[in-house]
């Protein structure tokens, strides 16, 4: 059989024009130690990825991209289980991502994953956020605070008033997972930098709507400019998708916070789980040690956040270091990590129809 894991490279980012609000954790920590030429600021590091936009480029045997090593029919079998084939083909709903926000992002919302209104090349998402790192009291923006009419929810925002005063913000710590369901109004708040799991429709652009952005304005080079132009706004789109009365406020927050299993924990190594059903099942492994459990016969992601690991996959043994990402085909059998100061995330999805969810 032919290898179980691919690595891909390494320097998969958005450009700075398309996340002026960009930091410098990603090239200073995450990936510091690859050797790589990086710019001071990235704001995205799309880790694994099958979408045109952006796509995960293996390195090794295979060296175009993982949407490209898919198409091929054996391959699609062994990477890929039939239940996963008949539900999504021969691609994944899932998009990570490393984010880093050294000011506010824009307050957005997604649409649900299958929409009738949108294009036939897009789609809505649902997201979650790993904190990895922050500066002290920052946080996200989740929803709207209690109280905060629909009205002056609208006025504040063409006016371009106070909009942060409407929105509940909450202070986040290292660890914390929070899901982002469709039609949640939220923005990363400035110092904080996420893992981004994603899921949509395989082959599709993913929707964000954006409803405001701080009254900022950038010149051409997507640097901030009083004589620069606003970025576009989607308020009259996004409005179709808000529940004004849905939960908010510490409700709304305790909803979107999940909080991990754990499967071990000992002097030296720690892991946990979180189920985000219906879509994803994720675990964090962190310290050191050896962690084996069988594979999920499912199409797995695996990133090095922190550390050295090694991945022994059926007895083959691959060796991964911070800022590094893979994937593990769904006829593994068994995946070992030996962890040395590591954080390593794992994932995959559950084939699921959007429709029934």
């Amino acid at each position: 059989m032919s290898e179980q894991l691919i690595k891909f490279r390494s320097d998969n980012f958005t450009e700075y024009i398309r996340t002026p609000w960009a930091g410098c954790r990603i090239a200073q920590a995450l990936k510091s130690g690859l050797g790589l030429s990086l710019p001071s600021r990235i704001g995205e590091s799309w880790e694994f990825s099958t979408s045109a936009e952006l796509p995960s480029r293996c390195t090794g045997t295979f060296e175009g991209t993982f949407s490209e090593f898919l198409k091929n029919r054996s391959h699609a079998q062994q990477w890929l289980s039939e239940s996963h084939r008949m539900v999504w083909g021969s691609q994944s709903p899932l998009l990570i991502k490393y984010i880093d926000a050294a000011e506010n992002l824009s307050l957005q919302l997604h649409p649900p994953i299958e929409t009738p209104s949108l294009s036939s090349y897009e789609s809505g998402k649902w997201e979650s956020w790993l904190v990895l790192r922050h500066n002290s009291n920052s946080g996200i923006f989740l929803g709207l605070e209690c109280g905060v009419s629909k009205d002056k929810f609208i006025d504040t925002i063409r006016r371009g008033g106070d909009i942060q005063s409407l929105l509940h913000f909450v202070p986040v710590h290292t660890g914390e997972l929070y899901v982002i369901p469709p039609c949640t109004i939220h923005t990363l708040g400035a110092g904080v930098c996420v893992l981004e799991p994603q899921i949509m429709q395989p082959g599709k652009k993913a929707v964000s709507l954006r409803l405001h952005d701080w009254n900022r304005k950038y010149d051409a080079h997507g640097n901030v400019s009083q004589s620069g132009k606003p970025r576009e706004l989607h308020l009259e789109e996004a409005l179709k998708f808000i529940d004004f009365d849905a939960p908010r406020g510490k409700e709304l927050e305790k909803l979107n916070r999940i909080e991990p299993r754990i499967i071990l924990d000992n002097r030296e190594l720690r892991v946990v789980e979180f189920s985000l059903l219906p879509y994803l099942k994720a675990q964090v492994i962190s310290g050191n040690g050896t962690y084996f459990e069988n594979a999920s016969n499912e199409l797995e992601v695996i990133l090095v956040m922190q550390g050295h690991a090694n991945v022994i996959v059926d007895d083959v043994n691959y060796e991964l270091t911070a800022g590094e990402s893979a994937a593990i085909a769904a006829s593994a059998k068994q995946v070992v990590l030996q962890c040395r100061k590591a954080r390593v995330y794992r994932a995959h999805c559950l084939p699921t129809l959007f429709s029934q969810c």
